[in-house]
């Protein structure tokens, strides 16, 4: 009998992702996103890291005249390594992160976290997996702000929902929050992907980022909304 497929097919996967959007008339608007994610199966670890970069120029009046400055510009780094049991599906992990937002009110954001991780079911069709477990969170304020620094301990927990739709269309929702007692930073990302030819496809996805930790002058939630080329190397 011939083993069913399931999302661990691929032993190594190097996928990059290519958005630009140009806006022009009464407002002109560029923003430009990337993203790079390689994750790998091994007999016993497995591994993913994840680069997503955004920048967005507007033009804008500065002394009289018209120029065309950043209006956003974020950076964000992340990495999980897990260690597999015999059952392997139930695994321990360690988690990093890094983000470098330039408009908000810190130098940059950063997080680690170890603990549980586990998949509850992997098939042909569906995998859906979790993770849990404590960590420590380092923020550095920028000068002249009134947000203060959020160091300390936190939990962390994160969920991947994946599902194929079709052969040629698969959805995915990922949602974590990392927590103490004054703060939290929870992030969610749906999005739904076609194949359009070999290994290229369209992506579209919707972001939500919320932080409770910021200034009374800035908004908690940011949303982001994108289409995507995707290029799967491996």
């Amino acid at each position: 009998m011939t083993e069913r497929p399931n999302f661990d097919e691929e032993e190594l996967s190097v996928i990059s992702e290519l958005g630009f959007l140009l806006i022009s008339g009464n407002t002109n608007t560029s923003t430009t996103a990337a993203k790079l994610n390689i994750s790998q199966e091994l007999q016993t670890w497995s591994y993913q890291l994840v680069g997503d970069f955004l920048y967005t120029q507007s033009e804008s009046e500065v002394d009289g005249k018209t120029e065309d400055v950043a209006s956003a510009q974020k950076l964000f780094l992340s990495s999980q390594f897990d260690y597999k049991f015999t059952d392997t599906n139930n695994r321990l992990f360690v988690y990093s992160d890094f983000e470098r937002d330039r408009f908000n009110d810190y130098r940059y954001q950063a997080a680690l976290a170890a603990g549980w991780s586990s998949r509850l079911w992997n098939n042909e069709q569906s995998e859906l997996r979790y993770s849990i477990g404590p960590g420590y969170s380092i923020s550095d304020e920028m000068p002249d702000t009134i947000t203060e620094d959020q160091n300390g301990f936190i939990v962390r927990a994160a969920m991947e929902y994946k599902c194929k739709i079709s052969p040629q269309a698969t959805f995915r929702q990922y949602l974590s929050t990392e927590a103490d007692n004054e703060y939290t930073r929870t992030k969610s990302e749906s999005s739904l992907s076609t194949r359009l030819s070999g290994a290229l496809a369209m992506k579209l996805s919707i972001i939500l980022n919320h932080d409770s930790g910021i200034n009374n002058t800035d908004e908690e939630l940011d949303t982001e909304a994108a289409v995507t080329l995707v290029y799967q190397f491996l």
